[in-house]
């Protein structure tokens, strides 16, 4: 059994963005067992202009719309943003900074999974997310 867990959301209380330094919500879409392992994550945002999608994949802008309480701690229509991914290690997620959360059930996992273009990704974040999901 893998230590992390595919479909663990998180709070990095360090994330950084344009603005410096703010917490970020994270999916992970890819296990890890070994300390160096990297898990393929994708970061979840408040949607504030929900009107231009519906709820769940919308491929074109590479967005997944989950509904509020889809996860305890989602309060507002949520964007996972599916065109970028981010790679921390099964170290990086041992850090204080991490607050680990909720973990989506099976069905969401394979529903965002689906819903990724892999032509966004790295070739490493492609096989990292297949091989979890075999």
């Amino acid at each position: 059994m893998a230590e992390f867990e595919r479909g663990q959301t998180f709070l990095d209380k360090k994330a950084t963005n344009f603005d410096g330094t703010k917490g970020k919500y994270f999916i992970a879409l890819s296990s890890g067992e070994f300390s160096d392992d990297e898990i393929v994550c994708f970061v979840m945002n408040s949607e504030n202009r929900f009107e231009k999608y519906h709820l769940n994949c919308n491929k074109t802008p590479g967005k997944f719309i989950i509904k509020p309480e889809t996860f305890s701690f989602i309060n507002k229509y949520t964007s996972i943003m599916l065109k970028s991914e981010v790679y921390y290690t099964l170290d990086d997620l041992c850090d204080d900074n991490i607050l680990y959360l909720d973990i989506a059930d099976d069905q969401l996992q394979r529903e965002i999974k689906n819903c990724i273009d892999f032509n966004y990704l790295l070739p490493k974040g492609t096989k990292l997310i297949r091989d979890s999901f075999k």
